[in-house]
């Protein structure tokens, strides 16, 4: 019997998490290569991500406990498809701006997209920039 594997619903994925899988770069060349077809699935072993069998599945895990992607178990192997619209709801954004900021698509066109003001007072610490006049 195949080994169910936790999908988390995007509402459960905290940004810190995605800022954390997305800082690795072979997590983020996965990302990447999904991205230029994210309706397809890609067999795991498709993917250049070096190390043994256990480090890849350690990246299939980190990616896909961040809400980024879907694996499936095929019977012979492994699958893995980007959940591109459903993260793009819940971050909107994000996604395009990584691949304008790996030079796979041009930047953005039109104001960033807005989300909800900031509440509560400012971190410690930190002081509004001054704006050069």
């Amino acid at each position: 019997m195949p080994v169910q594997m936790h999908h988390p619903s995007l509402d459960e994925v905290a940004l810190s998490a995605v800022f954390a899988a997305l800082s690795d770069d072979h997590r983020r060349g996965v990302v990447v290569t999904l991205a230029a077809d994210p309706d397809r699935e890609l067999p795991c072993s498709a993917l250049s991500v070096p190390g043994s069998k256990s480090t890849r599945s350690y990246h299939w895990k980190v990616l896909r406990e961040a809400g980024l992607i879907v694996q499936r178990n095929t019977g012979t192997g492994m699958t893995l498809r980007l959940r591109a619209e459903e993260f793009d709801a819940r971050f909107p954004g994000l996604l395009t701006n990584l691949l304008h900021l790996e030079g796979i698509t041009p930047a953005p066109e039109g104001p960033a997209p807005e989300g909800p003001a900031p509440e509560g007072p400012a971190p410690e610490g930190f002081t509004e920039p001054n704006p050069r006049t």
